[in-house]
Order: structure tokens, then C-alpha cells, then sequence
């Protein structure tokens, strides 16, 4: 099998390159071509999309979501393999988690397609939210380079608590006042550890906290802790295929596959169903 090779020679667990070139040789695979996703990685990658190749991208899920962003709607296929810390989209795939492991099995499987999601035509594999996540993200990377990346990231969360900011969003015509959405890529079962099951059901998840109430967000935090989250009355849950979100900004700060950014309103969140080819 021969491939082209995505990998963040930036990230803090990635391996070097001489090693993955001699894991991949140890299982028959070939390494033609190796693009580190930090240098000009668009214009790097665009002849092979153009020639289908088989794109295999390791790292973590930023990584693979930017993989997928260029991949998706076209002949090559994209090879996700584990190479971060959280790994979503690769646990989600059932796709081993061990890296040796994971490029073992290729030989065995077959191309698939499975969904990915849009939010005003940039992809998400996993999820994006609006409100109390991506608030917390953006006050952490203010100050991590300084205090660490936990220390900022409690501090940034018991800011972003005392502010408590609301949006007042329009989703399918109905007006809700909320501290948070969540829009999955496919259905997240949140009572446990909001996995997946499939990602080829072509629908959007949305998940709203529908109270103004601090009190009412801990206690939501505490159905999260022992399981039972769909029993709280502040939550509301719907399946769907696209969502529009207006909001009274202009732009909102929106976190996708972990990456914080600024949007401009109103976002637009759709499925692709069977969008993007995959190896494994």
C-alpha cells in the first residue's frame, strides 16, 4: 500500500517522522510523499487530493479535522490514525488506539464513507458549541504560556462561570436564552462519556442548556457526574439535519474540534452525510 502522510511535527507527542516511515514499513506501507500539516500543508496536499490518494493523518483531532476539511466530497481517502491526547474521532471509528495496532489493520479493511458536519462551510468530524466552552478556551490561552495549560485552564473556568454570559439564539424559529450550545457531528450519547455509536446517520445532535440560573447549570454538571443528565429539565435535546443559530452579535466566538475561532452570525450548521471517504 502506498500513501501520503499528514503528521504535526509541532505537537508535543508526535513522532518523528524516521519513526513513523519505519512503522509504516514494518506492515508493508509506503510513505511517497510526507507533509507536515505546519508547512503550507493546503497547497502540499492539493495534487494528491486531485490524484485520490489514500491520505493517512496522524495527530490529534485538530489535526485530523483539518485533514478532513480538504478531503471530504472528493476521490481520495483520508486514513485516520491516533496520534493526540483525546483522539475522539478515532475511538469513535473504533479504530484501535494503539498506533502499531491501527496500521496493522488497514490491509484488512475496506474504504467507507462516513458524515461530516459543516458550520458556514468549514468542517467539524466531532462537534462545536457556542457560550461557556469556548469562553473558557479562549481566557486559558491567554495566560497558559505563563501559568501552564491546568492551572489556566481552572482559572479560565471559574472566570468564565462568574460571567456567566447568555446568548439569545433563534434555532428553527424557536427563541431560547442559553449559556451553551452543543452541535455533534451525529448523535452523542451523553450519558456515556458522549461517544458514538455511528457516524453515518447523516444528522446533526444540538444539546442547549435552557436556564439563565447558575445554580441550574451545577446541577446540571451534577446529572452529568452519575449519569443521568436527560433527567434534567434545564437541558433540551433535538436531532436534526442543519440549524441556523442568529444570535444579537455579529460574530461569535465558536469552538470547533477544540479549535476557538470567531464566526459571523448567523452559523450555519449542517450534515454531510457520506461526505467523507475513510481508510480503517
Amino acid at each position: 500500500m502506498n500513501i501520503v502522510l499528514v503528521y504535526n511535527s509541532r505537537s508535543g507527542s508526535a513522532l518523528p517522522l524516521g519513526e513513523l516511515t519505519r512503522k509504516m514499513s514494518a506492515h508493508n506501507i509506503t510513505i511517497d510523499h510526507a507533509i507536515d500539516i505546519t508547512e503550507n500543508f493546503k497547497q502540499a496536499i492539493a495534487p494528491h487530493i486531485q490524484s485520490g490518494a489514500y491520505i493517512a493523518a496522524i495527530g490529534g483531532d485538530g489535526t485530523l479535522s483539518s485533514v478532513a476539511q480538504e478531503v471530504y466530497g472528493t476521490k481520495a481517502t483520508m486514513i485516520p490514525l491516533p496520534g493526540g491526547t483525546l483522539n475522539h474521532f478515532t475511538k469513535d471509528l473504533n479504530i484501535p488506539q494503539d498506533l502499531d495496532e491501527a496500521i496493522a489493520t488497514l490491509h484488512s479493511k475496506d474504504p467507507r464513507k462516513v458524515d461530516v458536519a459543516t458550520i458556514n462551510e468549514t468542517v467539524f468530524i466531532n462537534n462545536s458549541s457556542i457560550g461557556l466552552y469556548p469562553s473558557t478556551v479562549h481566557e486559558r490561552e491567554q495566560i497558559e504560556s505563563k501559568y501552564g495549560k491546568w492551572p489556566s485552564a481552572v482559572y479560565a473556568s471559574i472566570k468564565a462561570f462568574i460571567r456567566f454570559k447568555h446568548y439569545v439564539v433563534t434555532i428553527d424559529g424557536i427563541e431560547y436564552r442559553t449559556p451553551f450550545v452543543f452541535v455533534g457531528n451525529n448523535n452523542y450519547d451523553i450519558t456515556n462519556a458522549a461517544q458514538r455509536s455511528s457516524l453515518d446517520e447523516g444528522v446533526l445532535c444540538v444539546h442547549m442548556i435552557t436556564s439563565d440560573s447558575r445554580l441550574s447549570l451545577l446541577k446540571i454538571i451534577a446529572y452529568a457526574i452519575v449519569g443521568s443528565i436527560r433527567d434534567s429539565e434545564d437541558l433540551t435535546s433535538l436531532t436534526t439535519r442543519s440549524v441556523t443559530i442568529h444570535a444579537k452579535k455579529t460574530h461569535l466566538r465558536v469552538s470547533r474540534d477544540g479549535e476557538v475561532a470567531r464566526e459571523p452570525s448567523p452559523l450555519r450548521y449542517k450534515s454531510q452525510p457520506a461526505s467523507l471517504r475513510i481508510l480503517g
